[in-house]
């Protein structure tokens, strides 16, 4: 049977790894930067340009929104492979997915058996929205990581109480926690809680040692917050703790953004579980009727996931992605509900199977073919072939966010927004909105999107345009993408 060699006696746990790298890293920094990335782009870049390192700016705001190790990370790996690429921003998230993947096996396999570890290995790598996350750059794969390898690693240390193993418990909290904010630390509480309160297993944590060992771990989290209120960067405006406050216990009790509604995470939970939801939604309906048979373990799987639901339905400020944290130790609950009967085991290694091809044809191959031979990376390429030495400046006419990363321009470059709708601006309103356009300078090159080209023709006449060509997938689809940049660039 396929079980039998994904989770069965035949399994073995390089397969899923193999697997994971593959599906992980093949291809990586192949697709145009999208979601949020450009912000890390953005920030990681201008550290290098100022080299600053403790104040981020986004452009050339203060940006503290997110702790420092998300953009130290890209940095390190920018280093290390020599260049700033998507492939270098990205590598965080596909390492720590890797580290997800390892840690969720390995609480499977100490909550029950190996067989539990690896089923629920499979469904966490086949898991879309997993994927997604662990290829795009940014702090919510390492926050997600840092989570379930600090569960991990309380799971298979807790019957081990003392210093060492509790000191390295909280330090992978605080680094965690560095990553995406407190979400990082209060998590895995939340998710050992119900076991500590089984059967009075806190009493024999009830130590000194638990104590000393929260110390090195508060040091490595104060550490950067520090560094960056006492070591340059004067004229900084924003305090890195204030900010801690305001995006997680602020937004928590009185959210300023982001407020969705109360039945956000009943929608998003089971949307972030596909393909798996068509399995835990049946998990659900039979918790009842099976409560009173249950292992205190499997107990256990089922309070993490109400813990954790309660804790972020009941938080002022909600977002789709917000429920991630929840999608590990839900893959638990539903895994150890699948191993009770054959034919659920037997349906659950074809839909393994099967999305794991789907999702290695989505990530490794259709999509790099898609955004190949053209767009924003072509346009850069066909730039600096174009345009060379230092004569030249840009100027930035509300093009999309990414194309500054992509012609690795200076964050000083000046960007330029536009009054109202993008798609009603006539070319007057593109006068009034951009004065710059009125004096304009011979070692000017003004690069904007093409939904303005047609307009900005009639006002910058003489000029050379560069225009980016479509990707191979918008060719093959006839799919025009008005968001493209354009370039004009001054004759000499």
């Amino acid at each position: 049977m396929l079980s039998d060699v994904l989770w069965g006696p035949k399994a073995k746990c390089i397969y899923l790894f193999f697997a994971a790298a593959v599906l992980l890293f093949t291809c990586l920094g192949s697709h145009d930067i999208w979601t949020q990335e450009h912000r890390w782009a953005d920030i990681v870049y201008g550290m290098f340009y100022r080299h600053d390192f403790l104040h981020p700016y986004l452009n050339d705001v203060n940006y503290y929104d997110k702790p420092l190790l998300s953009y130290w990370l890209i940095a390190g790996f920018s280093l290390l492979t020599g260049e700033f690429s998507t492939w270098a921003m990205r590598l965080p998230s596909a390492l720590a997915g890797l580290l997800a993947i390892w840690a969720i096996y390995r609480i499977g396999t100490h909550v029950k058996n190996k067989q539990l570890g690896l089923l629920a290995g499979w469904m966490l790598l086949t898991t879309y929205y997993f994927i997604f996350w662990a290829r795009t750059s940014s702090a919510d794969m390492l926050n997600l990581g840092g989570i379930l390898f600090a569960v991990a690693w309380y799971i298979e240390k807790r019957e081990q109480p003392g210093l060492w193993n509790y000191t390295v418990f909280f330090l992978i909290i605080a680094l965690t926690s560095l990553c995406k904010g407190l979400v990082g630390a209060v998590v895995p509480v939340l998710v050992i809680l119900p076991d500590l309160l089984m059967n009075g297993e806190w009493k024999k944590h009830l130590r000194v040692s638990v104590v000393l060992a929260m110390i090195p771990a508060g040091i490595v989290y104060f550490l950067p917050f520090w560094a960056s209120a006492h070591f340059g960067g004067s004229a900084y405006e924003q305090s890195g703790l204030y900010l801690v406050y305001r995006e997680n216990v602020m937004r928590y009790f009185q959210p300023f953004d982001h407020k969705g509604p109360l039945w956000t995470y009943f929608v998003f939970l089971p949307v972030y579980l596909l393909p798996w939801a068509f399995f835990f939604i049946p998990a659900l309906f039979g918790i009842k009727s099976a409560w009173q048979n249950m292992s205190a373990r499997a107990k256990w799987m089922i309070w993490s996931v109400l813990l954790l639901f309660l804790f972020f339905t009941f938080s002022g400020s909600r977002r789709n992605y917000y429920v991630l944290p929840i999608v590990p130790f839900a893959i638990l609950m539903t895994a150890d509900w699948i191993l009770k009967n054959a034919k659920r085991s037997l349906w659950a290694a074809r839909v393994a199977v099967i999305f794991l091809v789907i999702f290695v044809l989505n990530f490794d191959v259709l999509q790099p073919l898609y955004y190949s031979g053209g767009g924003v990376q072509g346009f850069a390429d066909a730039m600096r072939q174009r345009v060379k030495g230092s004569q030249w400046n840009f100027v930035m006419l509300d093009p999309e966010s990414k194309v500054r990363f992509y012609l690795h321009l200076s964050p000083d470059v000046k960007n330029y927004s536009i009054h109202g709708g993008r798609g009603q601006q006539s070319a007057e309103a593109l006068l009034q909105a951009w004065p710059v356009l009125q004096d304009k300078q011979k070692n000017v090159i003004f690069v904007t999107r093409q939904l303005y080209e047609a307009q900005l023709k009639n006002i910058l006449q003489g000029y050379e345009v560069v225009e980016a060509s479509p990707t191979w997938g918008e060719r093959i689809f006839h799919i025009k993408n008005v968001n493209t940049p354009v370039a004009f660039i001054p004759q000499q």
